[in-house]
């Protein structure tokens, strides 16, 4: 559950999208990367891809935008929510 400071600058709807995002990033080498490698190491690699796959939701999300663009603090919130997430996801998943 994001804290109280993502969930005062974001929507329902926001966290959807950027749960989309998440789903979009964690393609067989994010995912091996996250499963394979402390969260220290890794972290920084998520968080470029998220902020990337963030930004390509911007040409239709203009509050978003200013949100994300504006208040890093908020910005690094939301970053780090989703690569916890996504964190357990992977390391919950069996391996083949």
């Amino acid at each position: 559950m994001p804290d109280g400071t993502l969930r005062s600058q974001f929507a329902k709807e926001d966290f959807s999208r950027f749960e989309q995002v998440n789903r979009d990033i964690l393609d067989e080498d994010m995912t091996e990367m996250l499963r394979n490698n402390p969260p220290d190491v890794v972290y920084s690699a998520f968080s470029q891809a998220f902020f990337q796959g963030a930004i390509r939701l911007f040409p239709r999300e203009n509050r978003l935008q200013d949100i994300v663009m504006t208040d890093p603090e908020v910005r690094n919130k939301a970053i780090r929510h989703f690569f916890n997430r996504a964190l357990r996801e992977v390391r919950d998943e069996p391996t083949l």
